[in-house]
């Protein structure tokens, strides 16, 4: 049963803690310019669910997918959830992700991840002309999440080890993340902000690779829910999901916009759109649940000229 909130009291603290969060979004935001950043699979979501909807889950990313799109999805979440995830990417390039989410009483839960992303064989070349060899790139993301709610707020933090390795060189780092959630109307308005990949790398060779601090904001509304006349169960629920995001360091903004339908609580249908991305716009899925598994697919066709289409597949488990 859903609690009842007062509106006055909900309305101030929601305020106090987004004013919060800007403020020190901004101030982190600062320092940043337009230098291009490295580490590019930090900027690729890992479940397919929020793929398929155009990259956005800022809002309403709960369970185990919380730990890459907003850590503060962590909290209030009654089931444990294992996740699975494999990207087939441009030119053979690959990408695997373990993410997991407990409960840890009623306010609060702790996710763990492990994100790895490997290129495939690439040519080697000094100058121009007849290949040299090959060598790979290798990427690696791991962390630890924990998010906590304040009564109708929910806050998070990630802190995560960063690796690379490209040919011969290889580096270490560390970032953070932050994130918060709300919900209006019973939930039936969902908000939520983060602040991604606060930290520093060491030295790959000769430059340390910039992070690429990426800064989120969104909202997800469900127009309407159909239900069954016998027993007044869901038959239909839709969403509709609109977020922004800013890479700080390349200056670049994107506009997410992502719908879908379920039907019966167990087939849901996505289809989403990205704006200001080189490699594609639109996107698409599918998701099914049965009993405490769940399969999503989201397709993602790339622009004449790079291959693809791209496929990404996520298996969660959930008890």
């Amino acid at each position: 049963m859903r609690r009842q909130f007062r509106a006055p009291v909900f309305c101030t603290m929601l305020f106090r803690a987004l004013v919060l969060f800007s403020v020190g979004f901004l101030a982190l935001a600062a320092p940043a310019n337009a230098q291009d950043s490295g580490l590019s699979f930090l900027r690729l979501g890992t479940d397919a669910a929020a793929l398929a909807r155009g990259d956005a889950g800022v809002a309403s990313s709960t369970g185990a997918s919380a730990t890459y799109w907003n850590p503060a999805g962590l909290a209030s979440v009654g089931a444990k959830e294992l996740g699975l995830s494999h990207h087939v990417w441009i030119a053979d390039v690959r990408t695997y992700a373990f993410q997991s989410s407990f409960p840890l009483g009623k306010r609060s839960g702790v996710g763990f991840f492990v994100i790895a992303t490997g290129s495939g064989d690439l040519e080697s070349r000094q100058t121009p002309g007849e290949s040299e060899g090959v060598f790979q790139a290798q990427f690696v993301s791991s962390g630890l999440s924990y998010a906590r709610s304040f009564g109708k707020v929910k806050t998070g933090m990630t802190v995560k080890y960063l690796s690379e390795r490209i040919f011969s060189s290889s580096a270490n780092g560390y970032a953070f993340d932050f994130g918060v959630q709300s919900g209006l109307f019973n939930d039936g308005l969902l908000l939520g902000a983060s602040f991604s990949n606060l930290g520093k790398m060491e030295k790959l060779n000769v430059e340390a690779t910039q992070l690429p601090r990426i800064g989120r904001a969104g909202v997800e509304l469900f127009p309407f829910r159909v239900l069954t006349e016998t027993d007044g169960k869901p038959l239909l629920n839709t969403s509709v999901i609109v977020e922004l995001s800013r890479n700080f360091v390349t200056e670049e903004s994107q506009l997410h916009v992502g719908v879908s339908g379920e039907v019966l609580d167990t087939v849901t249908a996505r289809v989403g759109y990205l704006t200001n991305d080189a490699l594609r716009d639109f996107s698409a899925g599918l998701g099914i649940e049965i009993t405490e598994l769940i399969f999503d697919y989201a397709l993602l066709p790339f622009e004449d000229g790079f291959g693809g289409p791209a496929h990404i597949l996520t298996l969660t488990y959930s008890w």
